[in-house]
């Protein structure tokens, strides 16, 4: 639960049988001690003399009459030894407390101590001082240590939440399980400089007990430079980025905004290495600072600073916003940790007394331009899938490379993968001696990079420049291995950090692989199934998932069972995946083309259903009667045709004039 003790106990005193127990308490070892809610070592003493054995070793059983106690269950000693017994104390509630500790030999009377104990709540902890500069925050971690038997359901209390802020996600309790640990994060948010009111008491609070205190204090630093933003657009186009700014003091204060590329910063100390961010650009400009110039913020509150980035040459643009804060009622700002800063921290803070009249906010920007896209149609490079292909990639780059009067040593170009980081310090109006290209393949999505990485390849295999025309001329080769059909854009992008960003788009066809089988299935008869079974095994050592299904156009006799499942590792017997057929009609021929894959890999399968075999029956009896017994047996009434005739008056259905009279009345 809480931090473990040092602090030992031991425990002496003389056997008892059950028979003195029974009759009388009185000669019971009685152990007073008064504990914290931790856990503490209890130790008893277990004499020879005890036990009366002096020839053979002995057992002893152990029973402890609490599950706050926590040691041995057996214990077993030699002849004439004499050892201690060390029991854990865990409890979780404070207040008095009656234990015992009960040895029971198997040759010898049992006895037992009385451990009768006092629980105070926990001592407070006193956690380390924290730094942080003032306008960020840092993390420090509460570790909840539960000892005990007994699950503690945690609240807490803050009594200075507006500098330490509990990170509990929302949650207004801590579980902590029986002899666990927790960890507790608290955000350290500095209001002013130096320690001033940065100190809190954060205590914990349970149905077990009222207090499990925690102090906490911290130190507000001058603010530095912040990390380096990029922003990136295209030639002749403008993008912006929003740089929110809070007020993290508990005064009102004034805000004044200048940017390092228009206006050169006075009254500021900045350290050399941002001597390249102080230069005239006219790529860098705020969108609307006459609304915010001036302005008085309330303590947090908040205003967002748009700064445009509209470069018109290939050149790496650099500058800084600087926010300047006053207090409103024009008094200095206290630093009452003044003697504990060294000179360079002085320096940099351009101080030398208690107090300072003004803190500034440094935001480090840097642009890259885009190089408007080529006008060429785009690269395509097609390949069967489970084939390889290789193909070259010239791609030109046209900048101001070299400036006005190149020489040898500034011509020399290296080109490399991309790093993960950069450093923008050089001074970007100077030349450099080496020009640094690093290259990189860019996806559509996360989803098709995690298809493609591992098929597509690239790298540099020629290079060349032209120092008149400006321009620099780079070959790649690039290997395309596909593993199952699909289309995808790709882009091969290029950046110097010294002058900008080129994209080159490039298409990517994976076609249909050869045939894996052409699998025959002989049908048994009509309306009855017959199957092929086949087993496929993943590609790597883990189980890969699968799906198993027929292309368009394939008949719909044919079945595949499972449709969807795992494939097992590559070190196993493989999955059994089932193909039926199950035929419908005589003289027909049946086909389909299967396609199992999986995120990795894509077979298929041409599939025949061949008809059943029919033989024609030999010595066989016809088993169908043509007669008709009950018709056959009527009489036969022959039928006069011309008497009929006579008889007629009308023409027939069959006359061409139906109905007519047959005798004219005038006749």
């Amino acid at each position: 639960m809480v931090q473990k003790s040092s602090e030992q106990n031991e425990l002496s005193g003389k056997g008892h049988n059950k028979k003195e127990h029974r009759q009388s308490r009185s000669r019971e070892e009685t152990l007073f001690t008064t504990l914290n809610v931790v856990s503490i070592p209890l130790k008893c003493s277990i004499p020879p003399t005890h036990l009366f054995i002096k020839d053979r070793a002995l057992h002893l059983d152990v029973q402890l009459t609490s599950a706050a106690l926590n040691g041995d269950n057996e214990i077993i000693l030699s002849p004439l030894e004499c050892t201690k017994y060390i029991v854990w104390y865990s409890p979780a509630t404070t207040g008095y407390s009656n234990e015992s500790i009960i040895f029971q030999p198997e040759m010898a009377e049992e006895f037992w101590y009385l451990l009768k104990l006092t629980i105070e709540l926990p001592k407070p902890t006193t956690m380390p001082e924290i730094q942080c500069d003032l306008g960020k925050h840092v993390t420090q971690i509460i570790p909840l240590v539960n000892h005990t038997h007994e699950t503690l359901i945690l609240h807490a209390t803050n009594s200075n939440p507006d500098n330490f802020v509990l990170d509990i996600n929302g949650k207004s309790q801590r579980i902590i399980s029986p002899h666990s640990t927790t960890d507790v994060p608290v955000l350290f948010y500095p209001s002013a400089l130096g320690r001033a009111d940065h100190q809190a008491c954060i205590n914990f609070y349970c149905t077990q007990f009222t207090e499990w205190k925690f102090y906490l204090s911290g130190v507000g630093l001058f603010p530095q430079p912040l990390d380096t933003k990029r922003i990136t657009t295209r030639i002749g186009l403008q993008s912006s980025i929003v740089i929110p700014f809070k007020n993290p003091t508990t005064e009102d204060v004034l805000i004044d905004i200048k940017l390092t590329s228009v206006e050169y910063p006075r009254n500021l100390v900045i350290d050399h290495s941002w001597n390249s961010f102080i230069y005239e650009s006219p790529a860098f400009r705020f969108s609307s600072v006459s609304e915010i110039q001036g302005t008085t913020l309330p303590p947090k509150g908040n205003v967002d600073i748009s700064l445009l980035f509209i470069p018109k040459i290939m050149k790496l643009h650099k500058t800084m916003v600087i926010i300047e804060v006053t207090k409103a009622n024009g008094k200095y700002w206290p630093i009452d940790n003044f003697d504990e800063l060294d000179v360079e921290s002085k320096s940099i803070m351009g101080i030398n007394s208690e107090e300072i009249q003004a803190i500034h906010w440094i935001y480090p920007i840097v642009g890259l331009p885009l190089a408007p896209p080529p006008k060429s149609p785009p690269i395509v490079i097609q390949c069967q899938s489970r084939k390889r292909v290789e193909e070259k990639v010239e791609v030109i780059l046209n900048a101001s490379f070299f400036g006005l009067s190149p020489t040898p040593e500034v011509t020399e170009v290296l080109v490399i993968p991309r790093r993960t980081s950069h450093s923008f310090c050089e001074d970007p109006n100077e030349t450099p001696k080496i020009h640094e290209f690093e290259y990189e393949i860019q996806f559509e999505s996360e989803a098709m990079k995690s298809k493609l990485e591992s098929c597509v390849a690239v790298y540099l295999i020629d290079k060349s420049y032209d120092v008149t025309a400006e321009r620099i001329t780079f070959i790649f080769n690039l290997v395309f291995t596909p593993k199952k059909p699909l289309r995808s854009h790709i882009t091969l992008k290029i950046q110097c950090i010294t002058e900008g960003i080129w994209k080159f788009p490039i298409m990517l066809i994976a076609t249909k692989p050869d045939t894996d089988a052409v699998i025959d299935i002989k049908g048994v008869d009509l309306f009855k199934e017959s199957v092929f079974e086949l087993r496929l095994k993943s590609q790597t050592r883990n189980p890969e998932p699968f799906t198993a299904h027929f292309l368009p156009g394939s008949d719909l006799e044919f079945f595949v069972k499972p449709q969807a499942g795992e494939l097992l590792p590559c070190n196993t017997n493989g999955t059994l995946i089932t193909v039926g057929f199950k035929p419908k009609m005589y003289c027909r021929k049946y086909k389909a083309t299967l396609v199992i894959q999986t995120e990795e890999m894509y077979w298929i399968y041409e599939i025949n259903g061949l008809s059943p075999t029919t033989v024609a029956p030999k010595n066989a009896k016809s088993k169908i009667d043509a007669t008709h017994k009950t018709h056959d047996n009527v009489p036969v009434h022959p039928r006069n045709f011309v008497r009929e005739n006579v008889k007629l008056v009308r023409t027939g259905v069959s006359s061409t004039i139906k109905g007519a009279p047959l005798v004219m009345k005038n006749q």
